[in-house]
């Protein structure tokens, strides 16, 4: 596919998975669902493909290979007149290995095949081994004020985390603050003293939660409490949460929320260094809002929010991968959301999302824009299903730029005798914007039923414009200059077969 797209430096990946999913009436109260996953990925990046690279933009040699399975069981009863009490067990096994190494095309004469190409492979080496054995059950019921829910997790994660390092390894972007032992060295040395790093713990998380949804007439008034136990955070904490909906009549529903929410600490940064004793992050999240049904074909939502967020994770140094929840921040923004029916079998949806996110890192600067954030995000899709057989859908979304950096490009930073290379300093993260972006992509499906028997042929187009994006921007450290990914489309063609007894 990459041929036929004119992509040739992109690199060779395998795609695989298999999906069996099967329901089971057992009698007129009980139903078991089955679904077994496998996934298989593999990509490779050799001295052919960084030969055909532009300007040896990109001389990185990559292979990465993950294996993941996910076997679930779910049991689903009804309880009495209107009670439904769902239980799942699951297990799931993800096999990482990845490796990365380097070519250095610029030390032979210009040219030169890529098999006389010097390389350094395998210099870095991450390996990420995940086990996880979980439980949950879920139960709701009507009671006398309204609707109750209740349930439970018991999860037991098992992690087995490596990086090494194969000697010393010159990296030419990194922040001012980054250690270095010398002012004048002008890029950062990752070591294997400091980068090789292990984790290997298995923990076990719990939770439970009680809901409870009083009616009154126009009004649903809804309270509740999640207590956690984190078992890698080392954590125990309870989590409140509150909403309120009102609905008048058939045209409008008003509605708000309230609550505590907690986010995990991420397994890479926990792996990084073992000096890594990560605490959750805290999330206090608040919303007002009504949706709108000016026909029964139409709706259009509205809601507004505000985050206080607490506890952040903070990147401390890169040369040592050390992390600290030391950040704080704040996220607040607005959401539109518009479905409706244009005519039958023609279906339209549109979205807007306002967002203004800030976090302190603790350096100094005071608040800073939120990395990944985005001040706005527009969507319009639409879906036509022309007749039993096919259906074509298309979707556009334009996206305002990532958070960009401050720099300083340093030269010849290895010195007298040595290959030519520029470095990037980041003197100020996160200030200012990238420019903006669209994206389109077109969806065509045909179906066929033969017997019991399914078939779903589709073809995928991602960035039918080819459109580029700024946050795909790279420094090339033997030119000295940011380079912008000229993006291509990208066909996926791909078959879905269902089969029913």
């Amino acid at each position: 596919m990459f041929e036929t797209i004119e992509e040739l430096d992109i690199g060779e990946p395998v795609l695989r998975d298999l999906i069996v999913k099967s329901v089971i009436p057992i009698n007129q109260d009980h139903t078991v669902e089955v679904l077994l996953m496998d996934t298989h990925e593999d990509y490779t990046r050799g001295v052919k493909h960084v030969f055909a690279s532009p300007n040896f933009e990109d001389v990185a040699l990559q292979d990465t290979e993950q294996d993941s399975d996910l076997y679930g069981l779910t049991l689903r009863s009804l309880i009495g007149d209107n009670g439904v009490w769902i239980n799942k067990l699951y297990y799931r096994n993800s096999d990482k290995l990845s490796s990365e190494g380097e070519a250095f095309p610029d030390l032979v004469p210009e040219g030169s095949p890529a098999s006389d190409y010097p390389v350094r492979e395998n210099i870095i080496t991450i390996g990420e081994n995940e086990k996880e054995i979980g439980w949950r059950s879920d139960f709701e019921t009507a009671n006398q004020w309204g609707m109750f829910s209740a349930g439970a997790r018991v999860t037991q994660i098992e992690l087995d985390y490596i990086t090494v390092l194969d000697g010393d390894w010159n990296r030419f972007v990194y922040d001012e603050d980054d250690f270095s032992p010398k002012p004048e060295q002008y890029y950062i040395v990752l070591t294997p003293q400091n980068i090789n790093s292990a984790i290997r713990q298995k923990e076990t998380s719990y939770a439970a939660y009680v809901d409870q949804t009083f009616e009154l007439g126009d009004w649903n008034v809804g309270t509740g409490l999640r207590v956690e136990r984190d078992g890698f955070a080392d954590e125990s904490f309870a989590s409140p949460r509150f909403s309120v909906n009102w609905q008048p009549g058939n045209t409008f529903r008003y509605f708000a929320t309230a609550g505590l929410f907690h986010q995990s600490p991420r397994y890479l940064e926990l792996a990084a260094n073992e000096s890594n004793k990560l605490k959750t992050e805290k999330i206090t999240h608040t919303s007002v809002g009504f949706k709108y049904f000016p026909s029964n074909n139409w709706s259009v939502l509205t809601e507004a929010y505000y985050q206080k967020l607490d506890n952040l994770v903070v990147d401390l140094d890169r040369v040592s991968g050390t992390f600290a929840n030391i950040g704080d921040g704040t996220s607040y923004g607005v959401d539109f959301v518009v479905n409706g029916t244009i005519f039958e079998g023609l279906y339209a949806s549109a979205t807007y999302s306002y967002n203004d996110a800030v976090e302190d890192w603790k350096d100094g600067r005071g608040d800073v824009a939120a990395e990944f954030s985005r001040d706005h995000v527009a969507t319009l899709g639409l879906t036509w299903e022309i007749n039993d057989n096919w259906k074509v859908a298309g979707r556009y979304k334009y996206l305002s730029g990532r958070p960009d950096d401050e720099f300083i490009i340093h030269a010849d930073v290895l010195g007298p005798g040595q290959p030519l290379r520029y470095s990037k300093e980041i003197t100020a993260r996160n200030v200012g914007r990238k420019s903006g972006s669209g994206l389109l992509n077109v969806r065509v499906d045909y179906r066929r039923a033969f017997g019991p028997i399914d078939i779903t042929a589709f073809l995928d187009v991602i960035n039918v414009t080819a459109a580029s994006s700024s946050d795909d921007t790279e420094f090339d450290y033997r030119r000295g200059v940011q380079v912008e990914d000229e993006s291509e489309a990208e066909p996926l063609i791909g078959l879905r077969l269902d089969y029913a007894w």
